[in-house]
């Protein structure tokens, strides 16, 4: 399984937000998820991207464990964000810069990728 949850629960105080969500998808395999505004959509995908940690239950993506793996998890996807994520006060190196540490590049590797996309 390329994306394995169990049990999935993400509570904001008295809110449930997602509750015992499991799934498997398939390496190779296309997988849609649906539902209504408010449903747990993106709160499920914040936990699947370790954005956000589970209240409840666990899930592995690519084999790695969310909460244990997170920065594995992270250099195994990539995620495309509904909303521009840019700083518009920092230059564009800064920009690449900022993003390439989230996913655990530093030093002369992050600076050669950088310079390698400019």
């Amino acid at each position: 399984m390329i994306i394995k949850a169990c049990g999935l629960t993400k509570r904001y105080g008295e809110l449930t937000a997602v509750k015992n969500i499991s799934l498997d998808v398939a390496h190779n395999e296309v997988f849609g998820f649906l539902g209504p505004n408010g449903a747990g959509k993106t709160t499920t995908i914040h936990i699947l991207c370790t954005l956000v940690l589970p209240t409840e239950g666990q899930a592995w993506i690519a084999g790695f464990d969310i909460v244990k793996e997170a920065s594995r998890v992270r250099q195994s996807i990539g995620l495309v964000f509904q909303e521009p994520t840019l700083d518009e006060n920092l230059t564009a190196y800064e920009n690449l810069s900022f993003h390439g540490m989230i996913y655990g590049m530093t030093g002369p590797h992050l600076k050669n990728r950088i310079t390698e996309m400019s």
